[in-house]
């Protein structure tokens, strides 16, 4: 070999012993910049469990619609599927192995906000973006990460905004019944504390322990305790089918004030479990189909005419999360995830079919309000605001 050839083996040995020693989050930057090829965002979710929702549609139906009109900065965008089996060990595989995927920009995931709070670290330290359409515990938030957001309404908002909607329907002695975790906890304490706001009376407080086993007869004592107690309402922050049998309880029991609920509660199975004893109980939600809004109605046809069947809340958390992670890719004219994080940061007033986005420093959604549902025959219907609800709304929602 002569001087020359040696020269070039040199360089191609030096290039290739720099080029192993990158980060898959350098590696990432380096293949994102290029500009060139699909934009792969994962999608984690527990797929095999969760085919009851229409989750995946929407995230089809978003990409199809980005890619339609000329994909991401020109580029195709491309879901890739993971399973994480609603599991704590299996969402931090698929975060690990994500970690070690270069060609990924963004994850769009998961739904347990268990499973996504030690997962939204693996994340961010290997350099991608988290849009979390569904984990609603503060905790995701508070630890100071530059590339994990939240498309949905913390616990403390929803407890908040249902405490509103109390005192706009005129209670004024409210029982708050809540489930001994951090979900139940963080709505019961949020709900309190602007109850005391707005003039609401909290008339007693208690608390189940989800690791229970929940039956029709659990919640006996704490029925038979609250059908004497004076108060006009009920704040129940459970989740089902625990909240569904205490609601039959009490119906059965002869309590007919009314039931208010957070998120956890807007399911189907609500009804399912409770039966007729769920009429006229009302949640909170951040979406249903039949909300007046431009953009919820041209969504809702949308999703009808592509998979013939109505959309429901998770279509729309998800359909949310692909199209603002999108706007936020042509906004910073790349996918470089640092870049596009930047321009998430800088989102302000975004039209999403579940609400306007404006992300603050945290990559949380601020006044971002809840769709309020009541049981009526058996389904949820869309519920609208008293005409002065707007007037309790304050800009420190969170």
């Amino acid at each position: 070999m002569n001087n020359r050839g040696i020269a070039f083996a040199f360089v191609v040995l030096a290039t290739s012993s720099i080029a192993c020693t990158r980060t898959p989050g350098e590696e990432r930057a380096i293949r994102a910049a290029r500009g060139h090829g699909e934009v792969v965002v994962a999608a984690v979710w527990p797929w095999e469990l969760r085919k009851d929702l229409r989750y995946g549609e929407g995230l089809d139906l978003a990409v199809e619609e980005v890619n339609q009109h000329g994909g991401v900065n020109g580029r195709t965008l491309r879901l890739k599927r993971i399973d994480d089996r609603e599991s704590v060990d299996e969402g931090r595989l698929a975060a690990q192995r994500l970690a070690g995927d270069p060609d990924v920009v963004a994850v769009i995931g998961h739904l347990q906000s268990y499973v996504t709070v030690p997962a939204a670290a693996v994340y961010d330290l290997s350099g991608l973006v988290l849009v979390s359409p569904a984990a609603t515990d503060s905790e995701l938030t508070s630890h100071g990460y530059r590339r994990v957001f939240r498309t949905t309404l913390t616990d403390r908002s929803i407890g908040r905004q249902i405490a509103q909607v109390a005192a706009r329907r005129g209670l004024h002695r409210v029982a708050i019944f809540y489930i001994r975790n951090t979900y139940g906890r963080e709505l019961a304490n949020a709900f309190e504390e602007r109850a005391s706001e707005v003039g609401v009376a909290i008339a007693a407080r208690r608390s189940y322990d989800p690791s229970e086993q929940v039956n029709e007869r659990t919640f006996d004592g704490i029925v038979r305790e609250w059908k004497e107690l004076p108060m006009d309402g009920i704040f129940l922050a459970g989740e089902v089918p625990s909240a569904a049998y205490f609601i039959a309880r009490a119906r059965a029991a002869g309590i007919t004030v009314p039931i208010l609920g957070g998120d956890a509660m807007s399911a189907p199975s609500l009804m399912a479990v409770s039966g007729a004893a769920a009429e006229g109980t009302i949640v909170g939600s951040v979406f249903h189909p039949d909300e007046p809004r431009a953009e919820v109605r041209r969504f809702t046809k949308a999703f009808a005419a592509r998979f013939g069947a109505p959309p429901d809340v998770s279509s729309a958390v998800a359909y949310d999360a692909v199209r603002v992670l999108a706007h936020a890719m042509q906004q910073a004219r790349s996918a470089v995830p640092d870049e596009v994080a930047a321009a998430l940061h800088a989102v302000k007033n975004w039209d999403g079919v579940t609400g306007t986005f404006t992300f603050n420093g945290d990559g949380d959604v601020v006044d971002k309000h809840l769709v309020t549902l009541v049981v009526r025959k058996g389904r949820f219907e869309y519920l609208p605001e008293p005409p002065s609800q707007a007037a309790l709304a304050p800009a420190s929602l969170r």
